[in-house]
């Protein structure tokens, strides 16, 4: 489904000159395009969506201009309140609880993230350099988003005839019908029952993937890492998908 361009912007979290900066696109173009004044043209829409890492089909042509920032009301201006008498100390309001943090990263991501980053001949230090933080810094969200930032990578920069296929070159890499579907499965928290060639049988939550192996948790918090080329075949448990 196409989005407006100025949407993914901020859904990557870049500014106008950043994207400017990545896509060799001016920010004054860039602006035009957002507010709708223009629709984008071809090469254009080709270096923002390798800036952004979507799709060329993912930018809308057109933009709808984005919705104008609500300016607060100021208060009206008022006399002085006379002094208040001195009141009882008022008891402090319980503060709300703070949104769970997620827990430290884990090996096997840290693993997989290494894997899909040397594809692009970018080593350690490099990444994290890019993430901004040595890896053993991240939590398992940033671990995830990392790992899927990449996998994304591989998808989009391979030739068109291999990310439309309906089935992966296995072991090499991970189509982009494949990767859909093991993202869906994780965004959701679902398990996957796989069936291995020998007739063995594995049940867990997916934590990650890449293009030689398939990690999952099993239910007495093992992580088992699966390799692609013993998978007969793997569903989701209870026959959904």
């Amino acid at each position: 489904m196409t989005q407006d361009l100025w949407k993914i912007r901020k859904q990557k979290g870049l500014s106008v000159q950043q994207l400017a900066a990545r896509s060799g696109v001016s920010p004054e173009t860039i602006q035009a395009y957002e507010r709708g004044e223009r629709a984008i043209s071809a090469s254009d829409r080709r270096q923002l969506a390798r800036a952004l890492y979507v799709g060329e089909w993912d930018i809308a042509l057109q933009s709808s201009p984005p919705p104008p920032r609500e300016k607060k009301p100021r208060p009206p201006s008022s006399p002085p309140a006379p002094a208040a008498p001195k009141a009882r100390p008022r008891q402090e309001k319980e503060k709300p609880a703070a949104p769970p943090k997620s827990p430290p990263i884990k090996d096997s991501q840290v693993a997989h993230l290494l894997q899909l980053a040397a594809r692009f001949d970018v080593d350690r230090a490099a990444l994290e350099a890019e993430i901004g933080k040595p890896l053993e810094q991240m939590t398992q969200a940033e671990g995830r988003q990392w790992n899927g930032h990449y996998m994304r990578r591989m998808a989009e920069e391979k030739p068109k005839r291999v990310i439309d296929r309906r089935r992966a070159y296995l072991p090499e890499g991970v189509d982009g019908f494949e990767m859909k579907y093991l993202d869906e499965v994780q965004e959701a928290g679902d398990r996957l029952l796989f069936t291995l060639f020998d007739r063995q049988q594995f049940a867990g939550t997916l934590v990650g993937y890449g293009p030689y192996s398939i990690t999952i948790c099993q239910e007495d918090g093992v992580e088992v890492s699966l390799n692609k080329l013993a998978i007969a075949y793997y569903r989701r448990a209870g026959g959904g998908g």
